[in-house]
């Protein structure tokens, strides 16, 4: 570890922490807004849908090709670069003259903040001593929780008092301040001896988590089954081939050869996978069957993250002087008692708020158990030299974890009820029993989680 004063430590953590803030706030903060771009450039509503697409696959398409040049180019420069790319592509989108040059922004933007995931636990894993890693990668993960709580009441807000412009005119100068601060506080450089660039495994990995990423995205349309799996099959290619390339684009070896960095990242995936959708199953049915308004709705719902927010870093502390199996299957198996009463939500309720609210203490003490500790497990479980990978990795595990999760509970929909469009009283119960499916299935998928929680192997000493 380098000689850095507690105090820069500490700056460079809220740099860093600011840095990941800028994915969900992007990610999360358009979507209100997305209506007034439509009515401002022409769009229609399936056209607009690529503005949070087209950043998604851009950010999961760059997170791993990512690593090899966070290694090379250095964590320090890769991060200032990162910061300065989304600081312009917000500047360029405040003054696009078309939505062709505002995707094209999101685009780009998508490709920043890849650099800004990457080296931000790259960064806290150097520059923090083991015995604190939990607690920071838990301020850091905080950050994550933050955004998805902020982002659309953000991004509701702004919209409706100062437009939808005011949204990239706040993250604009917020990266780069987050830019300058590690800057002027981290002064030390980390590079990685690298070999030569993996044009073909780059490719690979592009097409099949383009393929992967966009049938997961839209699931019910015709043929996205087809796509997702062509994507899967492809993966399954770049996986053989990187397993026999003397200079892999990542280095695959590791999920065959490193039981607890290999399982460990299985648990995030299938933990993603299970919880991330429950914001938006709930949300319909407090608005459809509950009967309430979206900011009634809304304040409901914000109990959960906020809680995430609160137990995060305390569950990442803690993570620094017990093994994390036991925090972070202790978190499975509380996402598991939520899932499984929300599944229980029908169509007459009496205190429909309360029940919903109890559910959410499982699901968000749940996973403020399991994220940090299990993100500490990920980096704590690989060599410095890795450290750029396996952030990669915990980027590309949660957001296609996350499009699992919607791919579940939109397929349950267009099964039992055949659209969102379609939600009047007459499709109430199907919606129900829609719910009760999908919360079931990801319950299941966190019961697998369980299983990679608690057989992680053994903490290295």
């Amino acid at each position: 570890m380098t000689e850095i004063s507690k105090k820069q430590q500490y700056l460079i953590l809220l740099a860093t922490s600011l840095g990941v803030l800028m994915n969900p706030l992007l990610a999360s903060m358009i979507i209100l807004a997305l209506p007034n771009i439509g009515t401002e450039f022409l769009v229609s509503a399936r056209d607009l849908g690529w503005m949070s697409t087209a950043y998604i696959l851009s950010n999961a398409i760059c997170l791993v090709p990512g690593a090899w040049f966070v290694d090379k180019v250095g964590y320090r420069k890769s991060f200032i670069a990162g910061t300065i790319i989304v600081a312009v592509t917000c500047l360029f989108a405040v003054f696009a003259p078309n939505y062709p040059v505002l995707l094209a922004s999101r685009i780009v933007s998508g490709l920043g903040v890849s650099l800004l995931m990457i080296t931000s636990l790259a960064i806290l894993s150097r520059i923090f001593p083991k015995e604190k890693r939990g607690f920071v990668i838990g301020i850091n993960t905080t950050m994550v929780y933050v955004g998805l709580t902020l982002g659309p009441f953000l991004g509701g807000i702004l919209t409706e008092t100062l437009g939808w412009k005011s949204l990239f005119l706040l993250m604009g100068p917020l990266v780069f301040f987050s830019g300058i601060l590690l800057f002027v506080c981290m002064k030390t450089e980390f590079t990685i001896p690298v070999k030569k660039f993996d044009f073909v495994g780059a490719i690979l990995y592009a097409v099949s988590m383009f393929l992967l990423m966009y049938g997961l995205s839209t699931i019910t349309d015709a043929g996205s089954v087809f796509l997702a799996g062509a994507g899967l099959i492809l993966f399954a290619i770049f996986v053989w081939y990187e397993l026999r390339n003397t200079h892999p684009l990542l280095h695959v070896r590791l999920f065959f050869e490193n039981k607890r960095f290999a399982r460990s990242s299985y648990a995030a995936l299938l933990n993603y996978a299970a919880v991330y959708a429950v914001t938006y199953m709930v949300s319909l049915y407090l608005q459809s069957i509950g009967h309430l308004n979206a900011a009634e709705a809304g304040m409901i719902m914000l109990f959960q993250p906020l809680l995430q927010v609160i137990a995060t870093p305390i569950a990442g502390k803690i993570s620094d002087k017990v093994d994390a199996k036991y925090l972070v299957t202790a978190g499975m198996i509380l996402t598991i008692f939520g899932l499984v009463f929300l599944s229980g939500l029908g169509l007459s309720m009496t205190n429909v708020a309360g029940y919903i609210m109890i559910t959410q203490v499982f699901i968000g003490l749940g996973a403020a158990l399991f994220s940090a500790p299990n993100t500490s497990t990920i980096m704590s479980s690989v060599s410095p030299a890795e450290y750029s990978m396996a952030s990669s990795v915990v980027s590309v595990v949660r957001q296609v974890g996350m499009l699992i999760s919607m791919a579940v509970c939109m397929a349950a929909i267009s099964f039992f009820v055949g659209g969102t469009d379609m939600l009047g009283p007459d499709m109430y119960a199907q919606f129900v029993e829609a719910l009760r499916v999908s919360m079931l299935i990801s319950a299941g998928l966190a019961v697998v989680g369980v299983f990679f929680s608690w057989f992680r192997g053994q903490a290295s000493t």
